[in-house]
């Protein structure tokens, strides 16, 4: 069972069973705004070497998209998040 976690200092998503996730995120409008799963990487404070998982953004018109962002825990857990995006 794959969850939403309000706490936004933490991911968005957590898993019951300690399960991976696999994202997926898609725009309402692909004429107004692209979007894709990316990673990234850099040291925290401690000189720990983080990766994470980012919703990289390419504007291309101005105007409103609805942005959706599903974690899927390959088990059958799946949920969603959705956010208007505007550009301007």
């Amino acid at each position: 069972m794959v969850e939403v976690n309000e706490n936004l200092d933490q991911s968005w998503f957590i898993d019951d069973d300690g399960d991976s996730l696999s994202y997926t995120v898609t725009s309402s409008k692909s004429e107004v705004v692209d979007v894709e799963i990316g990673h990234g990487s850099y040291t925290d404070l401690d000189g720990n070497q983080v990766t994470d998982t980012r919703i990289l953004v390419t504007g291309k018109t101005l105007g409103m998209s609805t942005i959706t962002l599903t974690a899927e825990d390959g088990k059958g857990g799946r949920q969603s998040v959705t956010f208007d995006l505007q550009v301007i």
